[in-house]
């Protein structure tokens, strides 16, 4: 009856991640399809509103290591109840504003529990998944995450105006944050866990602030972790922002450009499900060894596919090799000894802020100056990250 009832709880967990990475994913992608009437109603330029866009990102950039210490250190389920709670508040904001200032604190808001899911997903459903099914479950999330945002960018543009795009945001906000205090439990002890470690929410000696960050920083695994994930999200966020751009300097229009580039996009989507069951059995070193080196030739040389079916196929197979690094690598730390799950959240936390960092400053800081411009080198350089990124996971310790 307690097994029954652990995995009735697993369950309800991995529901609520899931729930819970919809909406912010689907309010930040319902910009995309409206900044040309958003740009002209509030007057605002194009960098204003990239810089929208964006605004998600910037409490993952602050929050990310401490939303990990807090989810260590106290009750999970309302430490990121209050997140969702937050975020909730700033999709209000932006349906009820009408000046460039209010949508941005809004649309930094939303983030706020992105910020938490992501940092703190491995400890979440660590809690009551084994580590040998973990990169599979956070996967499943990852998708989920992908379906919002291929769902908002596919009907944003059959509502009559903002507002009624942004109240159907609001309302999906309002049903993950009520999902999330309707499913999510803290887990129990397990007599038999041997971890001398206190259970989420449990009372008992924990080790202080500095102890904590002490370990964590002192783990070369969660590093190696960190910046194989800092290399990956350069990748990435190049083969996001610029495929439609280097298709069109090929000749190819702009709505076909699109349709190709969200090829890629699926086949993120589909690796989250697919490479977490095949590292299941061959082992994360070994499927990231094979997921990098064909994301290096996908990324790089891909978009040069003749367009039509082979084209497609070559951007949706980078999308697959490179997105499939994302779950199996971000269950990592709570399998290296030392973290495990006592400091699963501050070490994801550390990871996530690694990561997000890679995003920002990689594309625009390094790879594209570094390629004076011109994106096919852009696109080699981001390649060759991926081989980075691969290198760097090499000595991490055979048991992940």
């Amino acid at each position: 009856m307690e097994d029954t009832r652990r995995k009735r709880y697993a369950g309800m967990a991995l529901a609520a991640i899931c729930i819970g990475y919809l909406a912010p994913n689907y309010a930040q992608y319902q910009l995309s399809p409206l900044a040309g009437s958003l740009m002209e109603e509030l007057s605002i330029s194009a960098s204003q509103f990239s810089s929208l866009f964006t605004a998600p990102m910037i409490p993952a950039i602050f929050l990310s290591l401490v939303a990990g210490i807090l989810v260590d250190k106290h009750n999970p389920r309302l430490v990121v109840g209050i997140a969702f709670v937050i975020s909730t508040i700033g999709a209000a904001l932006n349906l009820a504003g009408n000046s460039y200032g209010t949508l941005f604190l809004g649309f930094a808001l939303t983030g706020v529990a992105a910020a938490f899911l992501n940092s703190c997903g491995a400890k979440l459903l660590g809690s009551w998944y084994p580590p040998e099914q973990l990169s599979s479950k956070l996967g499943i999330g990852f998708a989920f995450s992908t379906l919002a945002m291929t769902v908002a960018l596919a009907t944003t543009a059959y509502f009559p105006n903002r507002h009624s795009a942004f109240a159907v945001a609001l309302v999906v906000f309002v049903a993950s944050t009520i999902g999330w205090f309707a499913l999510y439990r803290n887990p129990e002890p397990v007599a038999d866990s041997g971890s001398s470690a206190p259970a989420a929410g449990e009372k008992g000696e924990q080790p202080g602030l500095g102890a904590l960050l002490k370990r964590v920083m002192s783990s070369s695994g969660v590093w190696l972790v960190g910046l194989a994930l800092f290399c990956v999200m350069g990748a990435n966020v190049v083969m996001s922002s610029f495929v439609p751009t280097i298709l069109q300097s090929r000749g190819i229009d702009a709505v076909a450009s699109g349709y190709y580039s969200s090829a890629y996009t699926i086949g993120n989507l589909v690796s989250c499900i697919v490479v977490p069951m095949v590292a299941q059995k061959a082992g994360t070193k070994r499927t990231v060894l094979v997921l990098d080196v064909c994301a290096f030739l996908l990324v790089a040389f891909g978009w040069m596919a003749p367009d039509g079916f082979l084209l497609a196929a070559a951007l949706f197979l980078a999308g697959f090799f490179l997105g499939g690094n994302m779950p199996i690598l971000q269950s990592v730390p709570i399998k290296l000894a030392g973290i495990g799950p006592e400091l699963a959240g501050t070490a994801g936390g550390l990871v996530a802020t690694v990561e997000l960092l890679g995003a920002v400053f990689l594309p625009s800081y390094v790879l594209i100056p570094a390629a004076g411009g011109n994106l096919a080198t852009a696109f080699v350089l981001a390649g060759v990250c991926m081989l980075v990124s691969c290198a760097l996971t090499r000595p991490l310790p055979k048991e992940v």
